[in-house]
């Protein structure tokens, strides 16, 4: 048991010196952690980027409540005047309500659609420029890895390089 725990002590030894004499030997590894979400949320061009979501969102907005008023409308006319109409009457109103209603819902899951596909048009291009320069913040200031600060449990405030990175962003947003 005793030439077991020797063993194993030894063992540890070799490691913790390999350990050491690497870190020693390549400077030790820099690490440094960024908040995506806020570069994002604060640089001009991700400022930008949700303005110009928002701007197509309000776009379609627009049109899709042009047509629920156009509907409200039609369904006014047509409780306050069904009795008065003929059954004909009465069931072409009804026939056109139903049919507007169809319109509007495909016409709000279509705008549901193009919205999708343009926030991921945006994004898609809005942090593949992001990691560039998380990448170029990376290589100027030497760092081994620069991890999303999502995934950490634990750092200490003079790993956080968010400014550095929302600051580089914003003068690539302003060459473009």
């Amino acid at each position: 048991m005793k030439r077991v725990l020797t063993a194993l002590m030894a063992v540890v030894m070799v490691v913790f010196f390999n350990c050491a004499v690497m870190a020693q030997s390549s400077g030790g590894a820099k690490i440094a952690f960024v908040d995506v979400q806020k570069v994002l949320n604060e640089s001009e061009p991700g400022k930008k980027a949700k303005a110009s979501l928002e701007t197509f969102v309000k776009s379609h907005q627009g049109k899709i409540d042009e047509k629920e008023k156009t509907v409200e409308k039609l369904k006014d006319e047509l409780e306050k005047k069904g009795t008065a109409l003929s059954e004909d009457a009465k069931k072409k109103k009804q026939d056109e309500l139903q049919a507007m209603m169809r319109d509007l819902k495909r016409m709000a899951a279509d705008a549901q659609e193009d919205i999708r596909k343009k926030e991921s048009e945006i994004t898609k291009d809005v942090f593949k420029d992001i990691r560039d320069v998380i990448s170029t913040v990376g290589k100027d200031e030497g760092y081994s890895a620069i991890l999303d600060s999502n995934v950490l449990l634990y750092s200490n405030e003079g790993a956080d390089v968010t400014e550095k990175v929302v600051k580089k962003y914003n003068e690539l947003g302003k060459k473009k």
